[in-house]
């Protein structure tokens, strides 16, 4: 029944907070804006798009949306210590990692400003 992911929207407080981190902070290109409510930013694939909670409310009622920090997303670089390095010259605090795990992932996280995790890996290779 579900076979394609082909968008993940972030409801959030603070639409021009969030804007700003994810446009600014971490670089990511716009598709498309409507107003203070909407963006949608241009990934390979699926599309990311962030949705300030009082105009999502168009879609369903406010007491089903969740709080924030919810959601971890995870995205995939070249050089995961050299992403962090990057990420922290940006202001933006890694809460854990770089690290390998025990199945031999190498990650690194950190939060967006609504809480939601943001984990960024490099290529997984089996041990």
């Amino acid at each position: 029944m579900f076979n394609k992911l082909f968008a993940i929207c972030l409801l959030v407080e603070d639409f021009e907070k969030s804007l700003k981190f994810y446009k600014d902070t971490l670089g990511l290109k716009v598709k498309s804006q409507e107003g203070n409510q909407f963006a949608g930013f241009d990934l390979e694939g699926t599309e990311m798009a962030i949705f300030q909670k009082d105009g999502a409310t168009a879609m369903f009622p406010k007491k089903f949306m969740g709080t924030g920090g919810g959601v971890n997303i995870g995205f995939q670089v070249k050089d995961i210590n050299q992403a962090c390095e990057e990420l922290k010259a940006k202001g933006i605090e890694i809460f854990e990692g770089p690290k390998t795990t025990p199945w031999g992932q190498k990650v690194a996280y950190f939060k967006d400003p609504d809480g939601n995790i943001w984990e960024v890996s490099e290529p997984f290779e089996e041990i």
